[in-house]
């Protein structure tokens, strides 16, 4: 009996903890702790598309193709590839457009607008250098 007691009283009190320490921790998306420090660079591509991107970190190829495979790794839709999980790359060079897809490519002016660059086919391609100390590039991939 002794012993049931001091079960139950631990029981209870590791129960009672358990939502506190779950909502201690919890934090909304958009809170500044569950934001995601970027990386300092030259360049990122963000995935503004509905399926996943394929990119490509270092260009590594001859002309137009990529000696490395079709690409370094998939990003997730809505991310960056200086600031998703797993990535933080300080550059980006390329990117994959799966196969039925198009993609719309847009980039930042002089003044930090985003702009219409151009729209591509299916397969790889590098990312265009104008120039510019920072490049920033959104990839929208649609069925075409």
């Amino acid at each position: 009996m002794k012993y049931g007691k001091r079960l139950s009283v631990l029981v209870l009190s590791v129960a009672a903890m358990l939502p506190l320490s779950a909502t201690a921790n919890a934090a909304p998306a958009g809170s500044p702790s569950g934001a995601r420090a970027c990386s300092p660079g030259t360049s990122y591509i963000s995935n503004q598309g509905d399926i996943g991107l394929g990119v490509m970190f270092d260009w590594r190829g001859y002309g137009k193709i990529y000696a490395e495979g079709y690409y370094d790794r998939v990003l997730p839709v809505g991310q960056r590839t200086d600031c998703a999980a797993g990535f933080g790359w300080p550059y980006a060079d390329g990117y994959y457009v799966a196969s039925g897809y198009c993609a719309e490519i847009r980039t930042t002016d002089s003044s930090g607008r985003w702009k219409y660059y151009s729209t591509v086919q299916a397969g790889q391609s590098w990312r265009p250098d104008l120039g510019r100390s920072y490049e920033r590039w959104e990839v929208n991939q649609f069925r075409c």
